[in-house]
């Protein structure tokens, strides 16, 4: 008879309901052929630690697993401890990049797993988590070909209607200071897009994928579009094929070409999304921060997608980049607002531990959080009053423009007012009634914007 199989609880504390954790399905996959029976179970952020507690307890597992990212390093600081109390026996596995940068943050974990897990994690296991057997070789690293398919058909219940993540690509060519990519000098394709082979073995994943009906499905990849062959592959799939969801994908707009556009002219309407990272229109800040971006080109692009494609634009810029002063932010933002992207998001710098960006920040005398999210305070160029500032600002876009409810009013004030004349006039009247920045009602929200329309032009 069979040893009964010891029991592996993965533990994923998401940000919202609507998150996955691809990297514990990944885990999950690296060990399927061995003697442990796994579970997958989620929470957020806003469930209480304590009732976490009591759940895990209940199971009474052998072994539990956590991945850890900057919105639930401090949530498993307050849970893992207390775990360990309760549930001495189990051994604790701590991964991810808040783990790698910590160490044992988490109390009495008994393992910290440091950079891509994959491989590591297939070693522990096969040692039966015995801490001996894994400090004596370890492997670093697994190609990501190597690294099996991360979903089950039955995983449906857990990610219908969610976000649910992919990978095809592994490292980034760009070394932007602030990015945690930024020293990862892989070029890892799951799939070569010149093998008829691998190209339907990628269909055939992405069909999987398709069939948990999740409401969008991710590709982490960085720079997607780094390798256009494949991304057209990619998109191609997207196009022809009924995909009930929406494709969400993070490019570099400087490398899209006319090809790529004449593409994407073909996809339906909230078939493709593009999250594109502008950061700043200052090509002298991009060039300290170790992008190479050409905002007039971007600007062109960003042009093209906006008037000849249903592509839905998610525009990201960033306050607190090296030189960057207020102003200079403020143009940034008028400059993006300009070519009508379907959202804009106006983030704050963070300090991430292990990114080039920590030794720049001392250098340069920034202020910053010590604990997650490592927000930047106050840079060299921008002053912690004028970064609350540009914080309020960002709300305004994300009540404003972001809900997409008022793009016809943008895009008329736009045509003689700049964005930031508009969003400081939206500021004024929040201030004046006392509204907050966040959860306003949407009959006030169009009360304000109404008011905001008169005072910049002559209703039709």
């Amino acid at each position: 008879m069979s040893k009964e199989k010891l029991q592996i609880l993965m533990v994923a504390i998401n940000s919202s309901w609507s998150q996955s954790n691809l990297a514990l399905y990944y885990l999950r996959e690296m060990i399927r052929d061995l003697h442990y029976e796994v579970h997958l179970l989620t929470w957020t952020l806003k469930d209480q630690p304590l009732d976490i507690l009591h759940a895990l307890y209940a199971q009474n597992p052998d072994v539990i697993c956590f991945s850890a990212y900057i919105w639930n390093r401090i949530f498993l600081q307050q849970l893992v401890p207390d775990l360990k109390k309760m549930l001495p026996q189990s051994k604790i596995v701590v991964g991810g990049p808040e783990a790698s940068n910590f160490g044992n943050a988490f109390g009495e974990t008994d393992f910290v797993i440091s950079g891509a897990g994959e491989a590591a994690f297939r070693a522990l296991a096969e040692s039966g988590f015995s801490r001996k057997e894994l400090e004596a070789d370890v492997p670093k690293h697994l190609p990501l070909k190597q690294i099996p398919f991360p979903y089950r058909a039955e995983d449906k219940s857990t990610l219908q209607g969610k976000l649910v993540y992919y990978e095809c690509y592994r490292g980034c060519p760009y070394h932007c200071a602030y990015c945690l990519s930024a020293s990862d000098d892989r070029n890892e394709l799951r799939f070569d897009p010149d093998k008829p082979n691998e190209v339907q073995k990628l269909y055939a994943e992405l069909d999987a994928i398709k069939q948990l009906e999740p409401k969008t499905i991710k590709f982490v990849d960085r720079s997607f579009n780094i390798h256009s062959k494949l991304a057209r592959l990619i998109w191609s799939y997207f196009i022809e094929t009924d995909c009930p969801c929406e494709a969400h994908f993070e490019i570099y707009p400087d490398l899209l070409t006319e090809a790529d556009i004449a593409l994407l002219e073909k996809a339906p309407e909230c078939r493709i999304r593009f999250e594109i990272g502008v950061q700043t229109t200052n090509s002298a800040v991009s060039e300290i921060c170790g992008r190479s971006s050409n905002w007039e080109k971007a600007k062109a692009v960003l042009n093209e997608l906006k008037s000849r494609t249903k592509v839905r634009i998610h525009a990201d810029l960033i306050a607190g980049l090296p030189s960057e002063d207020f102003a200079s932010v403020l143009r940034s933002v008028n400059e993006l607002c300009a070519t009508h992207p379907d959202a804009v998001q106006l983030g704050t710098l963070k300090i991430l531990p292990g990114t080039p960006m920590v030794e720049i920040a001392r250098l340069r005398a920034y202020l910053w959080q010590d604990s997650p999210p490592y927000q930047c305070l106050a840079s060299d160029a921008i002053s912690f009053e004028q970064m609350c500032t540009l914080e309020r600002m960002a709300r305004v876009l994300n009540l404003y423009w972001n809900k997409e409810e008022f793009a016809t009013e943008w895009q008329v004030m736009l045509q003689n007012h700049l964005a930031t004349e508009i969003i400081f006039a939206i500021l004024d009247v929040h201030s004046r009634l006392g509204y907050e920045l966040h959860s306003l009602a949407k009959s006030k929200r169009a009360a304000v914007m109404a008011e905001i329309y008169d005072r910049f032009c002559v209703r039709l």
